[in-house]
């Protein structure tokens, strides 16, 4: 494995992270912004965000875009990302069947939709967060060749069984 390698894979899930912060920050501002302009209702893009939504989604791109510093704090973020995206998907859908925009962000189906590709896109950059092998310098390789007293056991042990 190169350089080129070990320098690629983290760049890419740190792409991803902050494309994705950037994107949530915009949808976020823009539907603040919406609500202060007249009707209030309007769409954003196809979702009708609530001020409460708008929010989380604006404070889940900051958080997304700062936790971009390594990839430790990418797999927490994206792990929790996961976790409270899918809780959202499952709520939202469950009272959207019951009784539409019941909940505290008015969740409708695309919204659910939303929450649902979130919480898709946390999984994939966890797992691939996690499969991106660690720099050289930080792996510890021990072997019994390098072990004090390792070879003087290991070549008694071969005289005595011969």
């Amino acid at each position: 494995m190169g350089l080129v390698d070990r320098v690629a894979g983290p760049l890419i899930w740190i792409l991803v992270h902050v494309v994705q912060g950037v994107l949530l920050i915009v949808l976020g501002a823009v539907g603040l912004i919406a609500l202060t302009v007249p009707p209030e209702d309007q769409q954003v893009v196809l979702f009708e965000l609530n001020p409460a939504h708008a929010l989380l989604l604006l404070v889940t791109g900051v958080l997304a875009v700062v936790s971009a510093w390594t990839l430790r704090t990418i797999r927490w973020f994206a792990a929790a990302e996961l976790a409270v995206f899918l809780v959202l998907f499952l709520y939202g859908t469950a009272q959207s069947t019951a009784n539409e925009s019941s909940t505290i962000f008015s969740l409708d189906p695309p919204e659910n939709f939303l929450h649902a590709a979130l919480a898709l896109l946390g999984f994939i950059v966890l797992c691939g967060a996690y499969v991106v092998p660690r720099s050289a310098s930080r792996r510890r390789l021990i072997t019994t060749m390098h072990r004090p007293g390792a070879h003087e056991a290991g070549s008694g042990d071969d005289q005595t069984s011969r």
